[in-house]
């Protein structure tokens, strides 16, 4: 999930004025243009999620992580040596459809397709942790090259996709075939035929309500944690505070946000997943009608808490729900259609804040909507039936 960086919005945004000034795009009408070309670069590189996911679903985990990884190293690497406009499209279509949307998928389907049961909740937990220090170490390390060191940032980002393709021998630590150790467990022990893998197709999964329910959901707060996280600090100094605040809220996110990746790992086992999505939406909702009427700093911390609350659940739930709802045979393609949504949201998250913020002035029109909308799917999550998971039907057959 670290690998996925360069194909991000805080990881391209690192090299974002080196690359404008290299292909004299540093204007007003320059930026506009690279804005665009981001944007439908992500919309299109949302795709890379449908044949990734059926690959994964009939190719041992190995083949797949290590293509990806080669695939969006070289992917960086022609970004790094684009000149045109044209070449810094096509380079960001690959880059966000390989890392933001491809390797995204084979990360998350690698853990859910190795643990089953109880056992997911928290190793979800641990994957979202564990994910952040990784993070951190490829931003600073690319921050100090270019600041430093004083690198270009062609070099730079060249040496970025050289690493990429040489993480790819980690997919050989990999297991060629993932067997659960329930699976061992009801194994009989002479027998030499591999163990079925069960759970729903993806048609199967379409066809249940709680599988739009969570996709949708979860898509439309990636939307909205998008648009508010790029104008962040442009919302706090609209209700009059200072940059020092918002930095002090984004820290005590964080910490929230780890802490509720826990408790949240661990609730998973033990309340029914659309009532814990109904729960994350409600305190999203709460957070988005609070911080347009905030006025004191002590509301602006209430905000956080609120959103760090909302921020770990939603990450947990997007990570466990699909593997404990549907199983491990299709869990590939059900993934990424499913994280498809997400990038399709995250996409369109800045430019509907900024387009309401550009006709009404302000952005509580557009917070208000929001948590409007985020508390009718609130509602919704809460009374969506839960699919009947395969050892039910096994039982009732």
């Amino acid at each position: 999930m670290a690998a996925t960086y360069p194909g991000r919005t805080h990881g391209l945004g690192m090299v974002t004025e080196p690359l404008l000034s290299d292909l004299r795009l540093a204007t007003p009408e320059g930026r506009v243009f690279f804005a665009s070309l981001n944007f439908w670069g992500t919309l299109l590189g949302a795709f890379f999620c449908l044949p990734v996911g059926w690959l994964f679903d009939r190719f041992a985990s190995r083949w797949i992580l290590a293509g990806n990884l080669i695939l969006l190293g070289l992917a960086v690497l022609a970004m790094a040596a684009a000149h045109t406009w044209q070449a810094l499209f096509v380079s960001l279509i690959l880059t966000r459809g390989l890392g933001q949307s491809a390797l995204s998928v084979v990360s998350l389907t690698i853990v859910a397709k190795a643990l089953t049961g109880p056992r997911l909740g928290m190793a979800m937990a641990w994957y979202a942790i564990l994910a952040v220090p990784f993070h951190i170490i490829l931003i600073m390390a690319v921050g100090w090259s270019l600041t430093d060191i004083g690198l270009d940032w062609r070099v730079v980002w060249g040496g970025v996709g050289v690493s990429l393709m040489s993480l790819s021998v980690l997919a050989a630590c990999l297991p060629s075939r993932v067997t659960s150790r329930s699976s061992i467990d009801s194994r009989s022990e002479t027998s030499s035929e591999p163990t079925e893998i069960t759970g729903s197709t993806l048609a199967e999964a379409l066809r249940t309500p709680a599988f739009w329910v969570f996709s949708l959901t979860i898509s439309i707060w990636g939307m909205i944690y998008a648009g508010v996280a790029l104008f962040n600090v442009d919302i706090f100094k609209e209700r009059g505070f200072d940059d020092k605040l918002y930095f002090n809220v984004l820290s005590l996110v964080t910490i929230v946000a780890l802490l509720s990746q826990f408790v949240f790992g661990w609730l998973v086992n033990h309340v029914p997943l659309t009532r814990l999505l109904a729960v994350c939406l409600l305190v999203t909702s709460i957070s988005l009608v609070g911080l347009p009427n905030a006025t004191q700093v002590w509301h602006a911390y209430a905000y956080g808490v609120a959103l760090g609350i909302a921020s770990g659940a939603v990450s947990i739930l997007f990570f466990a729900t699909w593997g404990k709802l549907y199983g491990r045979r299709a869990l590939g393609r059900i993934q990424s259609v499913a994280q498809m949504f997400t990038v399709l949201g995250s996409a369109s998250g800045p430019l509907i804040f900024s387009t309401s913020k550009q006709f009404s002035s302000s952005y509580t029109s557009i917070f208000l909507c929001m948590a409007a909308l985020m508390l009718m799917m609130a509602f919704i999550a809460w009374i969506t039936p839960m699919p009947i998971s395969q050892s039910s039907r096994e039982a009732q057959s």
